[in-house]
């Protein structure tokens, strides 16, 4: 007799570890593995997730596994193996789901959440990205790490585990062990419980091979395959096909892939018998890829038999969902479509089935009963069928042996938990007792009446659902899987809309995980409904980090025509992937102008931080380092465009790209992105680096800024491991040629080369890879063959401003007043044009009743009545007044007459109202009435002594700043030097040092501002900023020569008057005006205020610098140096006539032109004087001794000298 072949299937990446019932394919290799997981079970760390020990967990379970409420309720429904601690033999997104599912039942059902213990596996990987499941098991189990051969695939391992924590039942979830016909048998030695079906009818039905022979032979219709007319009942074999029948079926190896697919027809799948979800199948349409596509095949699921299918005409991917118990029942929870596919893998899926014909769909449950009754099955289960749309006919494709991942689809249409199901009915629940399965049959729960499962009608499903995989995967570069951290996952569910996650945000997706980390469900009355509510689902979902996703994709899809018109078929994604359809990416200009911003904050926050950290250190920044210009080189889709972003304030940018310019605001978020306000939109901006550059993401809208792209050398996009090279080291490949096979998340990719040329490893075999690795280089045959991007030479579309401003006159003063000190603080600005606007805005009476209105608004319903009353009253007058200056017509028109110009605003009044409110005020409200009134009480102040006033203390804020900053550096000290006495000055706060720093950098800007105002606003009335010239002109910094220069011109220019009136003193013979000269005193002329109604604001500074102007006021004018203007003119009351005359005759100060203007006095001493020290003056020392004469002419003085030719 033939010896019977082992059916079982096996995860992808191994075989099973098991002791028993190991396959043929197992090697060394496998045994190899097996020792070193088991030493690392031995030494396994078993602990509890909030400090308990193993030993806790085994009394804790030993004491509740006959627990009262657990007991009673398997009495009451006629189970008999009550289960009170379950062992989770799964991570991710299975563990997730299956512990909300149990935790709902436990509340409905037993009255406690944590009735029943569950507990969780988990591996060195899982803990470092801080898996979902960990953080929601009851207890924790640590197990060895690497591919899940060593843990949540090791047969051996979990049965272990299950023994020494006293576990009741295991359960498998989907992928890892779920399959392994040894689980359930291991398990049943040692007198556990498994949630599954029994090892004979999992080995006969999950082996896909051994499924088809059984189900052709039960007469289900099938399509053409390597084992057509291959055929024995499961009552001859009892589950264990012979040998030699199995054998039939499978293909062997590459050369008879070769002869099967021709006898077949293409196009032709090949298929691991043991493989699944998407992994161990291969799509062949000729014979030139099947060998490479068969050792492919193997690859993936080692040990697998392989086997051939025909690739079926366009079709539906249709299932049922089965449940069935240990007492010969079964029945089928509907129906899901499941068409959506890439690479054989789900994307999509949504329930019940709308495409065939309800008489059908009967069929096919039917018929998926009686299969899972015929070879006594328990548990839950999938059939899967295709539908051939054409003929409306369909063909059994397999039994998954196990839950499914998109079983919640079934669960709300038809009310049913699912898991729930497999707990009960692994206790000994008949399905007629099970309560969700009695109502779904329109039954009692709790009544123990039987019906027959076939017969009896029941509802119909509710609505429609709609589901979607979440997977790390690259959608626009083939669905390549990719892996790492995730910073920010966010989703909120609402009534249509729920989800499950096997991450949360500061976690990842390890190399070794399944890349569907997420799974999103929405549900309608109808489809159209469903979708709608999953579409908003998709755009309200935030998923950032170093992994790709398919959310953008997933929305373009849901929205195009072919799948809301649900004519879709299993190979129309896998045609689209083809054709190369892609979600939309964010616009050019904006992905250009989103990415330059990005990289540049990030680029001057490091700078900013290298300076700070110099400072902290002690040590000197390195000199000329920018802090607020980057150039940069975006590459986006084959074009390449230089750009160069300018920092031009604390939250604003300018982006420039061949002469031409964009205003961007970007404020940095506190998840590492950039809120982008654009053309008066708003953008939220992230970036992510990656092997290949810069992943954007700019809303739902993603691309990638290239890295330049060199051939010739070969880089690992994600982690994963070379499984094989496909030719010789030194060969010479051609273009598209593939020459490697890399694993990545347990799928097999090919590589292929961009260039022809002769390539040359770099790694080996088998060696692990990391992002941005080289694998290879290529010595191209045609380096002038590379496609390299073109530099793009247009400009950005016309845009707005950033952020949409009012135009009001008190908008624009504060805009051009914010922008001068933004220039101030070191950003460029434009000068001329905000001066400009600055002191036309000013220059507006409107202003002060515009301001005033904007600071009453906010403070109005905190106000007394009665003040409100009182500066109401005063207010409108002015108004009334004003209005009166307009020309006719609308108010809002403000055409302003010269009459109006002339008033003044009763800064005064006002600011007598308020102190005297506040003197009457009870005392214990006088404080919060003062901080309350503070805007208006700014608003009175800054417009005290009119519109002149006004603008002469803006400018004098403006040259403060600007001297308290250009005055440090105005220093014969080296730089380094300033640098260190600034450092310890503002110890603790190198932020001021590197705001200081900043400021000067901009010197060149900020003296244009300062020369501007000089000619702008000072000019007319210099006398009134002698102070400030003194300072300005004293400055020697290098950079500050013109601003110096200007502002000693216009000291002396506004000394000239002074310097003709020292003159005329010392000209006249009067002693009284010989005293203390006092031409140089400023009276500044300042209205009434009190201190109580001084406002504790940045406009107090302004207040501050008007005091310091007053008391300049009683000091004595002191010349300096620069100056020249009255150099030697030391008055004297003790000097006589002559020896003042001597002295203006010697004098270093400019008083050749007073003395000429004197000729015309009307005091004619004085002009006899002043003739005569003019010319004593010029002609000194070339006048001959006593040969000047002085004498009346008539109505004229006539003067002769003598003097020696020099």
């Amino acid at each position: 007799m033939s010896e019977a072949y082992p059916l079982g299937r096996q995860d992808s990446s191994s075989s099973s570890l098991s002791t028993e019932g190991l396959s043929k394919a197992d090697s060394a290799a496998s045994l190899e593995m097996l020792q070193r997981s088991m030493t690392g079970a031995n030494e396994m760390i078993v602990r509890k997730s909030q400090s308990t020990k193993l030993d806790s967990l085994q009394k804790d379970s030993s004491k509740s596994k006959c627990s009262e409420a657990i007991q009673s309720f398997v009495d009451r429904l006629g189970g008999k193996d009550p289960i009170s601690s379950i062992l989770l033999a799964n991570n991710g997104l299975a563990a997730v789901k299956f512990i909300r599912s149990i935790r709902q039942f436990s509340v409905k059902y037993l009255g406690a959440e944590r009735a029943i213990s569950l507990v969780a596996m988990a591996t060195p990987e899982d803990m470092r990205i801080g898996a979902e499941h960990i953080r929601m098991a009851d207890q924790i189990v640590e197990v060895p790490g690497g591919s899940n051969n060593n843990n949540y695939a090791n047969v051996r391992l979990i049965v272990e585990v299950a023994q020494r924590a006293k576990i009741d039942a295991v359960w498998p979830g989907w992928g890892h062990a779920s399959e392994f016909p040894e689980l359930p048998s291991t398990l049943k030695e040692a007198g556990i419980l498994f949630l599954g079906p029994p090892a004979e009818p999992m080995a006969a039905l999950g082996d896909k091979v051994g499924s088809t022979i059984l189900a052709q032979a039960a007469g289900v219709p099938t399509l053409g395959w390597s084992g057509t007319g291959v055929s024995i009942s499961y009552e001859e074999c009892g589950g264990n096909i012979p040998e030699d029948i199995y054998q039939k079926a499978c293909i062997n190896d590459a050369e008879e892939a070769d002869k099967v697919c021709q006898s077949i027809g293409y196009p032709v799948m090949l298929k691991a018998s043991w493989g699944g979800g998407g992994k161990g199948i291969r799509k062949v349409f000729d014979g030139k890829n099947v060998q490479q596509s068969f050792k492919q095949v193997q690859a993936e699921v080692p040990g697998s038999p392989v086997f051939g299918m025909k690739l079926a005409p366009k079709s539906r991917h249709l299932e049922v969902q089965l449940i069935a118990d240990r007492y010969g029942n079964a029945c089928s929870l509907f129906s899901r479509d499941c068409s959506v596919q890439r690479r054989h893998q789900k994307i999509v899926e949504e329930g019940p089935v709308s495409v065939a014909s309800p008489e059908l769909l009967k069929h096919m449950e039917s018929a998926a009963c009686n299969l899972a009754k015929h070879v006594g099955y328990i548990g839950a289960a999938t059939v899967e069928y295709l539908y051939l749309i054409d003929t409306k006919e369909y063909c059994f494709l397999e039994l998954n042996p196990r839950l499914q991942v998109e079983h919640p689809v079934t669960e709300w249409i038809s009310g049913v938990n699912i898991p729930a199901c497999q707990l009960l009915i692994a206790m000994g629940v008949p399905l007629w007792r099970i309560p969700d399965v009695r109502r779904l049959y329109q039954k009692a729960p709790f009544e123990d009446t039987p019906f027959d499962l076939q017969t009896t009608p029941t509802l119909p499903p509710s609505g429609h659902v709609v589901a979607v995989r979440l997977t790390s995967e690259d959608a626009n570069d083939g669905f390549k899987p990719t892996s790492g951290s995730i910073d920010e996952l966010s989703f909120r569910s609402t009534p249509e809309v729920w989800g499950y996650f096997s991450v949360k945000g500061g976690g990842g997706v390890h190399e070794y995980a399944d890349s569907q980390f997420g799974h999103l469900f929405a549900k309608g009355e109808t489809r159209n409904e469903a979708i709608k509510s999953m579409l908003v689902a998709l755009s309200d979902i935030k998923i950032r980090g170093e992994i790709r996703t398919t959310v953008d994709y997933v929305m373009d899809m849901l929205q195009s025509k072919d799948f809301v018109n649900n004519t879709i078929s299993t190979s129309w994604l896998d045609e689209r992937i083809q054709a190369q359809v892609k979600p939309d990416a964010p616009i050019w200009y904006l992905a250009v102008i989103g990415a330059a911003v990005s990289r540049a904050y990030a680029v001057l926050q490091t700078r900013m931080a290298e300076f700070i950290s110099y400072l902290e250190k002690g040590q000197i920044p390195r000199r000329n380092t920018l802090l607020e210009v980057v150039n940069d080189t975006l590459i986006l889709e084959g074009s390449k465009y230089e750009v160069q972003v300018c920092k031009i304030g604390p939250q604003q940018y300018r982006v420039s790209m061949n002469n031409q310019s964009v205003h961007v605001v970007g404020r940095a978020l506190k998840d590492g992105g950039l809120l982008m306000q654009l053309d008066g939109n708003a953008h939220m901006v992230h970036t992510e680096d990656v092997a290949l550059g810069s992943r954007l993401l700019i809303g739902q809208k993603s691309c990638l800024i290239e890295k330049e792209k060199d051939p010739s050398k070969v880089i690992a996009v994600t982690p994963g491991k070379l499984v094989r090279w496909l030719v010789e080291d030194k060969s010479h490949i051609g273009a598209g040629e593939q020459y490697a096979e890399v694993e990545v998340m347990k799928m097999i990719m090919p590589l292929a080369s961009e260039a022809a040329g002769v390539i040359s490893f770099e790694i080996a075999e088998g060696q692990q890879l990391v992002a941005g690795q080289l694998i290879a280089r290529i010595k191209l045959d045609d380096e002038s063959s590379i496609k390299i991007a073109k530099l793009f030479e247009g400009t950005f579309p016309a845009m707005g401003p950033p952020i949409v401003t009012g135009s009001s006159i008190d908008q624009r003063y504060n805009n051009a007043l914010e922008n001068l000190l933004l220039i101030e603080a070191g950003y460029e600005h434009p000068v001329e044009e905000n001066i400009s606007k600055l002191l036309s805005a000013i220059d507006d009476p409107e202003l002060a009743l515009r301001q005033w209105q904007q600071a009453m608004s906010a403070i109005r319903a905190r106000l007394p009545q009665g003040l409100t009353k009182s500066l109401d009253q005063i207010i409108s007058k002015y108004e009334n007044n004003l209005m009166k200056g307009f020309a006719s017509g609308p108010a809002s028109t403000f055409s302003m007459r010269s009459s109006s110009r002339s008033l003044l605003f009763p800064s005064d009044t006002v600011l007598e109202t308020i102190d005297e409110y506040i003197e009457t005020a009870p005392k214990s409200e006088q404080g919060q009435l003062q901080a309350t009134l503070e805007p208006v009480i700014s608003v009175a102040y800054i417009h005290q002594g009119g519109r002149e006033a006004h603008a002469s203390r803006v400018v004098r804020q403006l040259l403060e700043k600007f001297l308290a900053v250009e005055e440090v550096f105005n220093t014969d000290t080296q730089l380094s030097d300033i640098i260190e006495e600034l450092r310890h000055k503002h110890k603790g706060m190198p932020q001021e040092v590197l705001d200081i720093v900043m400021s000067h950098q901009a010197l060149k800007v900020k003296g244009n501002l300062i020369c501007g105002l000089l000619s702008a606003a000072i000019m007319p009335s210099p006398q009134k900023y002698r102070p400030y010239l003194r300072r300005l002109a004293a400055l020697e910094v290098k950079g500050s020569e013109e601003v110096a220069l200007r502002a000693k011109n216009l000291l002396e220019h506004s000394m000239l008057a002074d310097l003709r009136a020292a003159v005329t003193r010392s000209l006249s013979g009067l002693e009284m005006f010989h005293g203390s000269d006092k031409s140089d005193v400023e009276e500044v002329k300042k209205g009434h205020y009190k201190r109580s109604s001084i406002p504790e604001s940045e406009l107090s500074t302004l207040i501050e610098n008007d005091d310091k102007l007053k008391s300049s006021a009683r000091l004595m004018r002191k010349a300096t140096r620069q100056e020249g203007l009255f150099m030697g003119l030391q008055e004297s009351t003790d000097e006589t006539l002559e020896e003042r005359m001597e002295t203006l005759i010697g004098a270093q100060a400019a008083v050749d032109d007073p003395l000429a203007s004197l000729l015309d006095h009307p005091d004619s001493d004085i002009q006899w004087r002043a003739l005569e020290t003019y010319i004593r003056r010029i002609y000194e020392p070339y006048l001959l001794e006593d040969s000047l004469k002085v004498q009346s002419a008539g109505a004229s003085i006539l003067a002769t000298w003598c003097y020696l030719d020099p």
